[in-house]
């Protein structure tokens, strides 16, 4: 018997719709740059055929009696996970002839853990929560049985399995609002604004850098910092959105890590970085080099570490800078 006020063929052609929409705008929030029309069409048209089979699935369920909106719930699930998922196995760089069984099987999971979680009488962010959860384990363990029949190498499972569209959604959303707000504090500025507004500037220089030089000094930032940089140089008119006031003097600040036109010393940064090494306690050091990559981590503990090898002259520099900023900040 039909679920009264569920019209599930109606509501996956609008759900196909938004997907649709959504990804005719070009690079936004949710969705990234690079996509082609091909993945595009293949995104919508999955989202659609999986919504219109849940949907059905749920209306022909004599025995399950859902209302209207849980059976809504559980196939805007499953919509919005094809969605995002599509998107990094695209942007992961999966075959494209693997992509739709690996799709199959979370939307299938989706169906199960949502439908049963309402059974249970979940509440609504729990069961949000749970289905994130297994989007995720099923997502990486469909990943790995590409490995063990040997259909796909470690190091493309390692660059798959960390992307994620919605994680990088919001992101973005988190980092346009903090934008706003850390330009909206006026002269009672915290210390989180300010480095928003410092990341900002820096976006807006690197815009105008050759691409190779800003590459250079973004692998040369705190990692976890490199994420917000790369958001802000993506913002559109981000230029307008900043006082220009607040970005010279948050470029005062920055100046340090961006290139000049002097000559770099390397011999004598690096025995300037190791004389600093060796007077910071063992115990600081590892805190800093804790969340590094592992190359910096090496060249924050090691003091043998070949870093004219491995790094160019301009980068050791920044590294330098940014080490001895946060051996002071402790």
């Amino acid at each position: 018997m039909p679920i009264e006020g569920f019209d599930y063929k109606a509501f996956a052609v609008d759900l196909a719709k938004q997907a649709l929409e959504i990804l005719s705008q070009g690079e936004s929030n949710v969705a990234p740059a690079g996509l082609t029309d091909k993945d595009k069409k293949d995104i919508v048209e999955t989202v659609k055929k999986f919504c219109f089979m849940a949907g059905e699935a749920l209306s022909n369920d004599a025995q399950l009696k859902f209302s209207a909106d849980q059976a809504s719930l559980v196939t805007q699930f499953i919509g919005e996970w094809t969605f995002h998922k599509s998107i990094d196995l695209i942007t992961g760089k999966i075959p494209e002839e693997k992509r739709a069984s690996i799709l199959q099987v979370i939307a299938a999971n989706i169906f199960n853990t949502a439908k049963l979680a309402i059974i249970k009488k979940m509440p609504q962010d729990a069961i949000i929560t749970l289905v994130e959860e297994k989007v995720q384990h099923v997502y990486s363990d469909e990943l790995k049985k590409l490995v063990k029949k040997g259909e796909l190498t470690e190091a493309a499972y390692k660059n798959a399995v960390t992307k994620s569209n919605l994680k990088d959604m919001v992101q973005k959303t988190e980092d346009e609002s903090n934008l706003q707000k850390a330009q909206s504090e006026g002269g009672n500025i915290s210390p989180s604004d300010k480095k928003v507004l410092k990341l900002a500037a820096l976006a807006i220089i690197l815009k105008k850098l050759p691409q190779e030089k800003a590459e250079q000094i973004l692998k040369s930032l705190d990692r976890n910092d490199i994420p917000h940089v790369i958001n802000y140089m993506k913002m559109s008119n981000i230029e307008d959105k900043i006082d220009h006031k607040v970005i010279i003097k948050s470029l005062e600040e920055i100046k340090r890590i961006l290139p000049g036109s002097d000559s770099i010393n390397v011999d004598k940064l690096l025995k300037l970085h190791n004389k600093l090494i060796r007077q910071t306690p063992p115990q600081v050091l590892s805190k800093i080099a804790l969340n590094e990559r592992e190359a910096v981590k090496d060249f924050i503990l090691d003091e043998d570490f070949p870093a004219k090898e491995v790094f160019s002259p301009y980068i050791i520099r920044s590294l330098v800078t940014s080490i001895e900023e946060k051996i002071n900040d402790n």
